[in-house]
């Protein structure tokens, strides 16, 4: 699976974990102004 991806997977990995982050600002906070 990994190999199949490739460099991808670091640019998925940043991107869900921006997701992620964002998400639990929201939870903690009400409301984000992280970006997308």
């Amino acid at each position: 699976g990994d190999m199949r991806r490739g460099q991808s997977l670091v640019v998925w990995a940043i991107r869900e974990g921006r997701q992620c982050a964002k998400a639990v600002d929201e939870f903690l906070m009400g409301s984000s102004v992280l970006p997308r």
